[in-house]
């Protein structure tokens, strides 16, 4: 059975990205939150042909802001450019409005801080706002459960691959889940029924711009007229290499992570990520780690709860902030 390594790099950068620009839990609890789900302009069409350049322009002061945007355009500035913590953009959007736009967004925005759970008092609470902004629902908001799930951890192998290894080398695989439990509002089995058999990869990879990481990847395999076929949803843990010691790693996406792990789908024409199911926050016990760049033993055990990025772990939605994008709820 081939490994599949082109994948590695491209999940391991985008997190390195995501997670370094994380605000911590507190900022996220104390910033006003502009996600946009279910909320779309009246005039996107207008708003295709201005820039996001255009926004980040410093407003002029007093008579000379010929900027004048609508309360829409200012919502999708603040949107479009700004971290969910950055006062400063916020308000230099808020600043390229006219009157009448400023007005009408600070009316918005003040129904929406009053609201203990943006998605949901929005609906109820502030469409008269929302259609004085020009902004209108274009989908019902369907809500994604938190916890989103659950998933014990179990692996154990006595030699980790390389991905410097030949991909016919067979190292580093097991025919066995790493992960059995839950996810979605249903909740579903994170390893399909109809699956063929699912497979477990763990690899240690050498990268010089993020550092060396080790990565075990659990994929659903499928029978297609007696070829076999990767499939969703995948697990993927990921440590770096100064984590690499026996004892217990805290696995979580904000700032004080040791470890992470999060449940995606793939396209597999294109070896990238389609969409991130959930995020998972506990920890991991690494029993057994040998010299894992040269093919050492590895094993951990654990417990993780799932959290979608559209409603985590008491923060509401991240999934903005964090730039990703979310696949539809499982039911």
């Amino acid at each position: 059975m081939k490994r599949s390594f082109s994948i590695l790099i491209v999940i391991l950068s985008f997190f390195l990205f995501s997670c370094g620009n994380s605000a911590t839990k507190e900022d996220r609890d104390s910033s006003s939150d502009t996600g946009n789900d279910g909320i779309q302009s009246n005039n996107d069409d207008n708003l295709d042909e201005e820039t996001s350049d255009d926004y980040n322009n410093e407003p002029d002061d007093g008579e000379n802001n010929t900027r004048n945007l609508t309360c829409a355009e200012i919502y999708h500035c603040m949107m479009g450019n700004c971290y969910s913590n950055d006062e400063i953009c916020k308000q230099n959007c808020i600043d390229s409005g006219s009157p009448e736009g400023q007005s009408r967004i600070e009316d918005l925005l003040q129904c929406i801080n009053n609201c203990s759970f943006y998605t949901n008092c929005v609906l109820s609470q502030c469409i008269t706002e929302i259609s004085n902004c020009g902004l209108t629902y274009y989908e019902p908001y369907v809500p994604y459960a938190s916890p989103y799930g659950s998933l014990s951890l179990d692996f154990s192998v006595n030699q980790i691959a390389n991905d410097s290894d030949d991909p016919e080398n067979t190292a580093g695989i097991v025919q066995s889940a790493f992960a059995t439990g839950t996810y979605g509002n249903g909740p579903t089995s994170i390893t399909p029924a109809d699956a063929y058999m699912i497979k477990t990869i763990s690899v240690y990879s050498v990268d010089i711009s993020y550092g060396n990481t080790v990565m075990v990847q659990q994929i659903p395999v499928y029978d297609d007229n007696g070829r076999n076929v990767n499939g969703n949803p995948v697990v993927i843990f990921t440590f770096d290499e100064k984590n690499a010691y026996a004892g217990t790693l805290n696995t979580s996406l904000y700032p004080d992570y040791q470890a992470l792990l999060y449940v995606v789908d793939m396209d597999w024409n294109s070896d990238t990520i389609s969409c991130f199911h959930a995020l998972g926050e506990g920890t991991v016990n690494i029993t057994d780690i040998g010299d894992i760049a040269d093919h050492g033993a590895l094993a951990f055990n654990g417990s993780v709860t799932l959290y979608s990025p559209k409603n985590y772990n008491g923060n509401g939605d991240i999934s903005v902030e964090i730039r990703v994008t979310v696949c539809d709820p499982v039911q």
